[in-house]
């Protein structure tokens, strides 16, 4: 810790930024409960009973787990929890007019008592120094004032998701997803790159490090050296002798390195840290630690409350296995036939029965409120299929329709886009691609609205989508397969965060079609087999059909699928008659290569291969 601090050596205090998180509100008296603590009260205040369970399953399955943060944590891996503020988000929306009390669970954050830590941080602010945190809590504002007598200055403390100071009624609260997936408004990620460049160096306590829509976007925008002559002490709070982990923690800290600052992470006991700062600025050393007291706030919530939160967060994860089973035992909690139609078309759309929500859609209202959601799903659903030029002339149609809808605009030229792709790659339609793709814009911004308007923000996940898809257009266009597959991994990262399994999934999906290099065989067939096979169960697990016999289509597929298990795949998905003649005409040349030039069979996991190995999986 000695070495740690002498990081601050020949600072002042009102050099230095303190960067605080929830860590730093745990003990007594605050009390308050840890982010994991949190996360599992609102689960069993207002979902079912075991929904914690079960999303943790499934964050097994698919393979979201958090690692020992260094070589002292002898912890193995675990399901990592879900984010807080997308359970919150699911939790305020089953309840009426979004019910502000839903944020009663977060009551004892409302009325929390600084301890020892908030003191050493209106010290610091006494001095000068100045205090970002991701807390709602006003409790370095309190301690500020019993020890100075008067209120805290103006701007020493900035609290970048909102406290309850500035917002009683919660409602302004970064606490839900809906509110922080936007990233920061422009006024504010300019006041806190103000903060970060106005300081020689950051002591970063209590924070875990996971705020990735807000944070993190904007420290990743930074230009190399924005932050050069920064220097950040990261406190790991750990329980055991100080050692420095062998790689970054957080993505953050890694982010922070990019930009320039110079970055150094300990682990150790937080207020030992603060006890070496406080001798070398001359301030009161931290006093003793107070036992907990934790509270645990009730909430009166009705069963079909509990009920339909569930059914919301499930929905919201991709979870379309568990969506099934509620909609069995007590429907959506809703009567609204928008919505029906809306969680129907999702669950035909993963089970791969294109035909079905194709002819559900067909007898919508085409004139009613869904009207571009029926134009794009009618011409997706020919997309999937494969009948790519009546997909064509059916969105081409639609484009005049939906102008004077921005995300409905970016959601059909998404799927147009697909299309184009999808022709380029078949040969029959090959070139129909090519002259379509001479008239499709690039990989920028060219749908009429600023890459970081409020626009794009609000609807990340489909402006994410369509520049996905162009980015392959354009690798398209230089005649070659995209190599850099680090659009899909980026997406399928933002899927991730947001907590939806199955948009991860299909970003997953598209990254193994990109990474695919046709003359690797350094790892031979059984790596990627693991790698189909992994993908497969996961989709299975969540209920998606449609993702998991999709696998059968990526690159490379005859080197690990029987041709059992490649019509198995293709009669399990409504695809169209000649889509299947293509598909079988391009898999079975290479899989009679394959076969015939040595592949060997032993890659397939046991005698049955690997169509049998899920089945057995998934039993």
């Amino acid at each position: 810790m000695a070495d740690a601090v002498e990081l601050l050596a020949g600072l002042r205090p009102d050099q230095v930024l303190l960067w605080s998180g929830a860590g730093i509100s745990v003990e007594g008296p605050t009390s308050l409960p840890s982010g994991p603590e949190l996360t599992r009260r609102v689960f069993d205040t207002f979902f079912e009973e075991g929904a914690l369970a079960r999303v943790l399953t499934c964050h097994q399955v698919v393979g979201l787990h958090t690692n020992p943060q260094c070589a002292y944590d002898t912890s193995l891996p675990a399901a990592r929890l879900p984010r807080l503020e997308t359970a919150l988000d699911a939790a305020a929306r089953a309840r009426p007019d979004g019910a502000p009390d839903t944020f009663d669970v977060l009551e004892d954050v409302r009325n929390a008592e600084p301890n020892r830590l908030h003191a050493f941080a209106a010290d610091h602010i006494a001095l000068g120094g100045h205090h970002v945190t991701a807390n709602f809590d006003t409790c370095v504002e309190q301690a500020y004032e019993a020890r100075q007598g008067g209120p805290v200055p103006d701007g020493a403390v900035h609290h970048f998701h909102g406290s309850f100071a500035h917002s009683p009624d919660s409602r302004e609260l970064g606490a839900t997803l809906s509110r922080i997936r936007t990233g920061f408004p422009e006024e504010e990620a300019r006041h806190l790159l103000r903060l970060l460049n106005g300081h020689r160096a950051v002591i970063v306590i209590g924070y875990s490090g996971s705020d990735y829509f807000d944070v993190d976007q904007l420290v990743a925008r930074l230009p190399a050296d924005a932050l050069r002559g920064l220097r950040v002490l990261w406190v790991m709070h750990a329980w055991h002798p100080a050692h420095v982990p062998d790689q970054d923690v957080a993505p953050l800290q890694s982010l922070l390195r990019e930009a320039g600052a110079d970055v150094h992470i300990v682990c150790g006991r937080t207020d030992l840290l603060l006890t070496h700062v406080a001798r070398s600025w001359g301030l009161p050393e931290p006093a003793e630690p107070l036992p907990r007291t934790p509270a645990n706030p009730k909430l009166r919530i009705t069963d079909d409350e509990r009920h339909r939160a569930t059914f919301l967060l499930y929905r919201s994860l991709g979870l379309h296995r568990e969506v099934r089973r509620l909609l069995r035992e007590g429907g959506t909690g809703a009567d609204d036939p928008v919505e029906q139609r809306a969680v129907r078309s999702q669950l035909l759309w993963e089970a791969g029965a294109w035909n079905t929500l194709r002819r559900m859609w067909w007898r919508a209202p085409a004139d009613g409120p869904e009207r571009h959601v029926r134009a794009e799903r009618i011409g997706a659903c020919l997309w999937a299929q494969g009948r790519l030029l009546p997909a064509w002339l059916w969105l081409r149609r639609q484009r005049p329709k939906v102008v004077d809808d921005t995300e409905a605009r970016v959601v059909l030229e998404e799927t147009v886009n697909r299309v184009i792709e999808h022709m380029h790659r078949t040969p029959d339609l090959r070139p129909l691609g090519r002259r379509l793709l001479d008239r499709t814009p690039a990989a920028t911004h060219d749908d009429g609205t600023e890459p970081d308007s409020d626009e794009q923000k609000r609807r990340e996940g489909a402006f994410r989508a369509l520049q996905d898809v162009r980015d392959s257009l354009d690798a398209l266009r230089r005649g070659a397969a995209r190599s850099d597959h680090r659009h899909a991994e980026q997406s399928s990262t933002w899927f991730q965060e947001s907590g939806d399994l199955q948009g991860m999934l299909s970003y997953r999906h598209r990254a193994l079609r990109d990474g695919y290099r046709p003359d690797d065989h350094e790892a031979g067939d059984e790596a990627l087999r693991e790698s189909y096979e992994q993908l497969l169960t996961a989709n299975l697990f969540l209920g998606s059909t449609a993702g998991a016999w999709r696998t059968a289509l990526l690159p490379g597929a005859p080197r690990v699928f029987t041709t059992h298990e490649f019509l198995f795949a293709l009669t399990t998905l409504q695809y169209g008659w000649w889509h299947r003649f293509r598909l079988l005409a391009w898999y079975l040349p290479r899989r009679l290569k394959h076969v015939t030039t040595g592949g060997r069979r032993a890659s397939m996991p046991g005698r049955h291969g690997l169509f049998h190995a899920i089945r057995r999986r998934m039993r």
